[in-house]
């Protein structure tokens, strides 16, 4: 179960996760496939997941105690960050449930309300204020003028790259 099936380093569970096949991803856990197997850029099937706003194997991979606080490699960024960025408010709900630190900073200091703020994402914003998070948490890095983060520094996984598979 632990053999890559991509150059990436992506896995059968990364693929079901990608596509949102939450039985297959059941199945893949029970048959003991690694919930935490990183890609070359660190990306676990929580981060994929969480990318693609797949809340129903979102739940399955916490229920199998996937961490929450997995990094990727190039940002730092985790499963929740994934999630705000995307605007994907139910992932987001279920990643703090879970435990996910609402706090975490990635590499340029960016936390996951930063995220969500800059993408214009309100329900993600006020999910996570809910959850108490620090509205005064600023990034390491200058933003451009436009107020946007440079496009060579916003994260961004990579999750295979093809089309999904029906």
């Amino acid at each position: 179960m632990e053999a890559a099936t991509k150059e990436d380093g992506a896995t059968p569970l990364h693929i079901a996760a990608l596509n949102g096949h939450a039985e297959v991803v059941r199945e893949l856990l029970q048959a003991g496939a690694n919930k935490e197997a990183a890609m070359e850029n660190g990306a676990t099937p929580l981060h994929i997941t969480a990318e693609n706003g797949h809340v129903e194997v979102v739940g399955a991979l916490l229920t199998a105690g996937a961490n929450t606080e997995a990094a990727t490699k190039e940002d730092g960024a985790t499963p929740l960050h994934i999630a705000a960025l995307n605007g994907h408010a139910e992932v987001v709900r279920e990643l703090l449930q879970a435990g996910a630190n609402k706090e975490a900073a990635m590499e340029d200091g960016a936390t996951p309300l930063l995220m969500a703020a800059q993408n214009g994402h309100v329900e993600v914003v006020g999910a996570l204020l809910q959850a108490g998070a620090n509205t005064e948490t600023a990034n390491k890095e200058e933003q451009e003028e436009d107020g946007e983060r440079p496009a060579a520094k916003r994260p961004r996984i990579d999750s295979g790259g093809g089309e999904k598979s029906p």
